[in-house]
């Protein structure tokens, strides 16, 4: 990342914690829309002639849906089908950009290198010449629309020009791709218009509210898809070819073999991505995947929990208070229950 860019947020009020985060002053009450510096993104650049059929064979989405106004969410998983990353895909002039935590990024490039092979396929990680913008909240798509004359305006659906890239993604959210040397005249530019500035806390939140799970370096490699949802977020094509982990994905999705299940979580005690959730008798009920602060002095979640813990309390220690259950924007798919054999 150009630094440049987070030294110009510290002379517009940014923070940086012990942590590493990145904090304004709370946002006013009547904030419609906020503007959030999206530090932890990364962006690793995919192009060349076979770059798409490349691509087909990694991820867990039909890549040839990306077109110059549609990117989509993928998975790149293990030859198991364990989730190793969540990412977004966008077009680009000549292929294509993949944007992860920033946490991922080298290994998941390096991974992808592996299997270039004899591919005429280059990967060049871009972060330190973009910066990523995020807008949240009711108005944030009206005020875009207003700045820039359109505004992607369904999920994962794309806007470009000379100046930025945009993505529409659950849960009001755009994010905004600019290049480092024009993000700060575009971050002043949308708080003059009535963003208000607000940290990753905020943006984090939102992806909770919407039920979209983002991997990290302590879920990476413990959960298929569908564990997180993720086919119901339209990040896995059933009627593609093969990518790494196809063969378990298809299998799960067909035979309803899914035990475990990505919900949503409030709690009074903090917690960190990877924390273990127990059931009240001390047995193990699940692993959470998200977390973020709200205003309230409380913490909301995203967590997959087994079969077993679906309707019963969960707590993040063993002698911790319960955690609250809170709505997901969709409906998960009933589990079948599998008749018994025996006579009667």
């Amino acid at each position: 990342m150009n630094d440049s860019w987070p030294d110009s947020l510290t002379q517009r009020g940014a923070r940086q914690n012990s942590a590493g985060d990145w904090h304004f002053d709370p946002p006013p009450a009547s904030a419609a829309a906020h503007l959030i510096p999206l530090l932890r993104e990364a962006s690793l650049l995919v192009l060349g002639e076979d770059a798409e059929s490349f691509l087909q064979g990694q991820l867990s989405n039909d890549i040839r849906h990306v077109s110059a106004s549609q990117g989509q969410l993928a998975a790149y998983c293990t030859p198991k089908g364990r989730v190793l990353a969540t990412l977004s895909v966008w077009p680009h002039d000549n292929g294509y950009v993949l944007r992860l935590p920033a946490e991922l990024a080298a290994p998941i490039r390096q991974r992808l290198q592996i299997h270039v092979l004899r591919s005429r396929v280059v990967l060049e990680d871009i972060s330190a010449d973009v910066a990523m913008l995020g807008l949240t909240g009711a108005q944030s798509v009206p005020l875009f629309r207003e700045r820039f004359g359109t505004v992607p305006d369904s999920p994962f659906s794309v806007i470009r020009s000379a100046e930025i890239a945009a993505m529409a993604l659950p849960g009001d959210r755009i994010e905004v791709a600019v290049p480092c040397e024009q993000a700060i005249a575009l971050w002043d530019r949308l708080a003059a218009a009535g963003c208000a500035p607000t940290g990753q806390e905020h943006w984090d939140r939102a992806a909770i509210a919407a039920g979209v799970a983002t991997v990290l370096t302590a879920t990476s490699d413990q959960f298929i898809p569908q564990m997180l949802n993720l086919e119901l977020s339209g990040a896995v094509a059933f009627d593609k070819g093969c990518y790494p982990g196809q063969e378990i994905v298809a299998r799960s999705q067909y035979l309803g073999q899914v035990k475990r299940r990505l919900r949503r979580f409030a709690s009074r005690q903090p917690a960190q991505p990877g924390a273990t959730l127990f059931m009240p008798e001390g047995s193990i009920g699940g692993m959470v995947v998200n977390v973020a602060p709200t205003p309230a002095g409380e913490y909301e979640l995203l967590a997959v929990i087994s079969q077993e813990a679906a309707d019963g309390p969960l707590q993040l220690a063993q002698d911790g208070s319960p955690l609250r259950r809170l709505p997901l924007p969709y409906e998960l798919p009933a589990v079948p229950v599998r008749e018994s054999r025996g006579g009667g």
